[in-house]
């Protein structure tokens, strides 16, 4: 019954309903109670008293709280109540009557129907059953003290036992019942109650989480009454995005925003069919009177009995100028890809399909875009093998973009298109792509082609011949009537070096420019086509007939001082511009010509100059013989002529210090002693004059010399004329070269001698002789020799090695300045190279080698 009752309450809509539900299943208990305790009550007393006046009251009364029951389960069940509670009223006070006794055991039943009357009927009613009762045991009790009604109480018994039991039980019952309803009734209410603060709890936080929301929507948004047609509410965003104060704006009207009129028309009647609005674009009205382009929604929401809209927007003019730049991009793109005359297209890198294609690609490679979109480049059969655009797609993905790459690709009629692509890889919905940019190339390598065997017919010829050929390839790849080569001798007249006429060689033959359309070629620089008049060619292009002649076109040749050597023409039949194509082929032939017309000439110089060389020969031989003689006069003439007076003068030195021997004064032996150093210094520079002569002449004998051995002489000598000198030589052994011995020897001794004399003022001086760091450079082994002595200035090196240059005082370090130019001749002359370095204070490195063998 519990689920019974909590099913039928849950299904209770109000609260009479549930009350009404509630009297319902107590009236039925009470009334099994009744219908097992009346016939209970009847038995009893028939077993007591048999068939008499009271167990007829209670047979009644059984068989009238049985008749209930179907009246309980008709439509009239809310009378069952009355019903009984008058049955047991009434059967209490036959009870009473029959047994002549208010005392009886009716009253007990008087005093359950009032409890029943309480429990079932109204307040009312409940009082009225309560006062009747009173007035009736008042009436009765009267009676029974006058005597008035018998008093047939029988002995007590069970069967009276029986009847307080029942009537107990049908009491108890019906106040447990009730009062299990009551709790029932009361723990409903409490759940009932919690659930309501639980609802209000929740629809709190959700109307502060709505509000939560509202404020802080990024979305301008604004709730308005349609009732009144006033502001509800606004938030932020709304204030910020329109400008009007958000706060002011609740209990106003709405103020129209929109800027168009239309746009105003079209949400309204969105609204009104929908009652809602989405991505609606339109222009808004600021409150500062600017405008914004925004994106509308909208909804009509209802809250008990009024009616809301709720407006939401967003400012979209950023992505509105973005998608205006992005559509004016598009439409330039659109217009540039479908206008180009280059076949464009854009593939997937992944599948080779074709995304999109202009109109060009029918021109480049024979293919539509109808062809081509939608498809995979296997599908249309566009590449020669699946290899090459592998390759393709693999150039494209390694550098980010292709640049002139050649290939070649198939055209919708079969045939293979050489192609060269343009490519950038771009991204499309996150898929990588390529777009690219195709030209077909095909023209440009016939003309290549046509070149080439131009070339190769031609390259191979030189002199006279070569020019032949250039006229006939010329005319053939031209198709020009005629072809000619022609070198000027003398100002005005030429001489053919090729003549093709009616497409054949023809004898060369002189010419005479005057009066002719070639004198125009020799006075341009670039190509020349001239005027298409036949009266202007009239007799003015030998040896071609005037009436075959429409058009004449070539350039001049010229020598490399810009003096024009000859020129090249070509004539056409019909009066025509010759094209492009062929202006290009003249100036390339016109380049090959000029060029071979310069080594021709150059070939006729040199022929020229062979002609006269072996009598140029004899003639700087002669010369050369002459200034060796000199040479030699001279050094006589130094060796004899300068050295005798010097030796008179240091003779007479000598015969006047014998005179003067004992008279003469400190001052004037002083000066005689610098007349004797000044004649041994003159001296000295004469023989270093004739030994730099010496090293110039004579012939090399080339042996392999050890140069540690050389040295070690070399330092002997410097330590025997100077014994007192402490100085650390260092000589690596072992060291040979392929040399003159004498020369080298001269060599060694003006290196070490000067690193000996440089050092001198050193302390702890040091000499050393070796390879070079890289001693190895090119085949050659260089040597050095090294000094830790005065050094010298490096920005003075230039004039180390020139004769009588010194970069040291005289009086500090004596010499002639001829010892390090004496060296350079002999190294040179061995075809080597010497080498300097130093620093002041900080000694000198001086590196050289002999050359190789064969010099």
């Amino acid at each position: 019954m519990n689920q019974h009752t909590s099913f039928t309450l849950n299904e209770a809509k109000t609260d009479e309903d549930a009350l009404g539900l509630h009297q319902d299943l107590a009236l039925a208990a009470v009334l099994l109670t009744a219908s097992i305790a009346a016939p209970l009550a009847t038995i009893a007393l028939l077993w007591r008293d048999g068939f008499g006046a009271t167990a007829l009251v209670a047979l009644g009364l059984s068989v009238a709280v049985c008749a209930l029951w179907p009246l309980y389960h008709s439509r009239f069940r809310r009378w069952v109540a009355y019903a009984l509670i008058l049955t047991l009223w009434l059967g209490s006070l036959a009870s009473i009557v029959t047994q002549g006794s208010v005392r009886s055991v009716g009253s007990t039943v008087m005093l359950a129907a009032l409890v029943l009357a309480g429990s079932f009927l109204s307040r009312a009613a409940t009082v009225a059953t309560a006062l009747l009762s009173l007035v009736a045991l008042a009436v009765l009790n009267q009676l029974e003290q006058a005597g008035a009604m018998p008093n047939r109480l029988p002995d007590v018994g069970w069967a009276v036992w029986i009847l307080h039991v029942a009537c107990i039980v049908t009491v108890l019952v019906s106040v447990l019942f009730s009062r299990f309803r009551l709790l029932a009734a009361f723990r409903d209410q409490k759940d009932a109650y919690d659930m309501a603060v639980e609802a209000e709890q929740d629809m709190r936080a959700s109307q502060e989480r709505f509000l939560s929301l509202f404020q802080n929507n990024p979305a301008a948004t604004l709730v308005i009454s349609l009732d009144t047609r006033r502001i509800v509410n606004a938030n932020e965003a709304f204030e910020q995005l329109l400008g009007y104060p958000a706060r002011q704006m609740i209990g106003q009207e709405s103020p129209v925003f929109w800027v168009d009129p239309l746009e105003d028309q079209a949400f309204r009647s969105a609204l009104k069919a929908h009652d809602r609005v989405a991505n609606l674009r339109g222009r808004l009205r600021r409150q500062d009177g600017t405008e914004i382009d925004a994106l509308v929604f909208a909804n009509v929401v209802r809250q008990e009995r009024e009616r809301l809209l709720m407006i939401m927007a967003l400012d979209v003019s950023a992505e509105e100028r973005s998608r205006k730049a992005l559509q004016r991009s598009e439409e330039r793109f659109s217009k540039a890809f479908n206008f180009s005359p280059l076949g464009m297209v854009i593939t997937r890198l992944s599948d080779g399909l074709f995304i999109e294609a202009n109109p060009a690609n029918e021109r480049v490679i024979g293919w539509t875009p109808e062809d081509l979109r939608g498809r995979t480049s296997q599908q249309v059969g566009v590449w020669l093998s699946e290899s090459e655009r592998i390759d393709y797609v693999q150039a494209i993905r390694r550098d980010g973009r292709l640049q002139g790459y050649e290939t070649r690709m198939r055209s919708k009629r079969g045939e293979v298109v050489p192609v060269r692509l343009w490519a950038e890889t771009i991204d499309i919905a996150g898929e990588p792509c390529a777009l690219t940019f195709t030209l077909n190339v095909a023209e440009e390598k016939r003309r290549q082609d046509v070149l080439i065997n131009l070339a190769r017919g031609i390259s191979s010829q030189t002199g006279e011949a070569f020019f032949l050929s250039l006229a006939e390839h010329l005319a053939s790849a031209t198709g020009a009537l005629g072809v000619v080569v022609a070198e000027l001798n003398t100002p005005g007249q030429a001489h053919t070096l090729a003549l093709v006429n009616q497409r054949q060689l023809q004898p060369n033959r002189p010419l005479s420019l005057a009066q002719t359309a070639y004198s125009r070629l020799v006075g341009s620089d670039g190509l020349v086509l001239p005027k298409l008049d036949g009266q202007h060619l009239t007799r003015s292009t030998p040896p071609f007939d005037p009436d075959d002649v429409g058009t004449l076109a070539g350039m001049s040749l010229r020598d490399a001082d810009g003096s024009v050597i000859g020129l090249l023409a070509a004539v056409w039949r019909e009066q025509q511009d010759p094209g492009e194509e062929v202006r290009a082929l003249l100036q390339v032939f016109a380049s090959r010509c000029n060029a071979e017309m310069l080594r021709l000439r150059r070939d006729r110089e040199i022929l020229r100059l062979q002609a006269t060389l072996e009598q140029r020969v004899q003639e700087r031989t002669e010369q050369l013989r002459y200034l060796n003689q000199e040479l030699e006069s001279f050094s006589y003439s130094v060796s004899h002529d300068l050295k005798s007076p010097l030796r008179s003068i240091d003779g007479f030195i000598h015969l006047l210090k014998e005179q003067l021997a004992g008279r003469a004064t400190a001052e004037d032996e002083d000066m005689i002693g610098r007349v004797q150093e000044s004649v041994v210094r003159m001296n000295g520079l004469i023989n270093d004059l004739l030994a730099l002569a010496r090293v110039s002449r004579g012939r090399l004998q080339r042996t392999r010399v050890n140069l540690s051995e050389l040295v070690h002489d070399v330092v002997r000598r410097e330590k025997d004329r100077d014994p007192t000198r402490d100085v650390e030589v260092v000589i690596q052994p072992d060291l040979y070269a392929d040399c003159d011995p004498r020369m080298a020897q001269i060599v060694l001794e003006n290196l070490i001698g000067n690193a000996w004399k440089y050092s001198r003022h050193t302390p702890g001086a040091r000499v050393e002789f070796g390879k070079a760091a890289n001693a190895e450079s090119e085949g050659l082994t260089s040597f050095c020799v090294k000094d830790n002595g005065a050094g010298f200035d490096m920005s003075r090196v230039d004039r180390l090695f020139k004769p009588f240059s010194r970069l040291h005082n005289s009086i500090e370090f004596e010499g002639s300045g001829i010892g390090l130019a004496t060296v350079r001749r002999i190294i040179e002359r061995h075809g080597g190279q010497i080498k300097a370095e130093g620093a002041p204070g900080q000694g000198a490195r001086f590196c050289f080698h002999f050359g190789s063998e064969e010099v």
